[in-house]
């Protein structure tokens, strides 16, 4: 069986560094021989989620109709996600956490209906890769717990990050490119 692994953008740049390094790990997961997909939230229209408490657990959103859908079928279907956002304001960007938010559906789904989407499989893995500009260390901590959050939401299995700090350096290259092989490494990893 061939695995589906969906790297999903929240980057609004389609062609900056974190895409770089979404692109890095899908290329490790083709290499561990699956199947991959690039989703760029900003080429999508994400509604933002009203709490309007209408979330059907086996669909999604009942009171938009917009690209969510697509992705809640994606969510569903491929056995692992590649979340990559660079670093806003220490959290993912506003694309990234809009489609977060409208994923409350999974978390009826998990801990109110106590189904689990993906029964008789194995279960799907999460992973982290993201970009900052700032040096400081604890950069990526709020974004890190925000995705963390989201997996357990959907009920994929956490499998870590790859981050790259101080992306505004000119000393970046021979740093830069220890990750981008840590990121191919992870693309194949997740695949096992």
């Amino acid at each position: 069986m061939v695995l589906k692994v969906l790297g999903i953008l929240g980057s609004p740049c389609k062609d900056g560094k974190t895409a770089s390094l979404l692109d890095a790990v899908l290329d490790g997961a083709r290499e561990a021989g699956a199947e991959t997909e690039r989703m760029d939230l900003v080429d999508l229209t994400v509604n933002p989620c009203m709490e309007c408490r209408e979330c059907d657990p086996g669909k999604g959103c009942r009171r938009h109709d917009d690209d969510m859908t697509a992705i809640y079928r994606k969510i569903r279907e491929v056995d692992a996600i590649v979340m990559a956002s660079p670093i806003f304001f220490m959290g993912v960007t506003a694309q990234m956490k809009a489609m977060i938010d409208r994923c409350q559906c999974f978390w009826i789904q998990r801990y109110l209906h106590h189904t689990r989407a993906y029964e008789g499989r194995r279960r799907p893995k999460g992973l982290f890769v993201s970009c900052a500009g700032s040096p400081k260390p604890q950069i990526f901590e709020p974004a890190i717990h925000v995705v963390k959050a989201f997996f357990a939401a959907i009920d994929y299995e956490y499998a870590g990050e790859v981050v790259l700090s101080h992306t505004d350096d000119p000393e970046l290259g021979q740093r830069s490119s220890k990750v981008f092989e840590a990121a191919r490494a992870a693309g194949r990893r997740i695949c096992e």
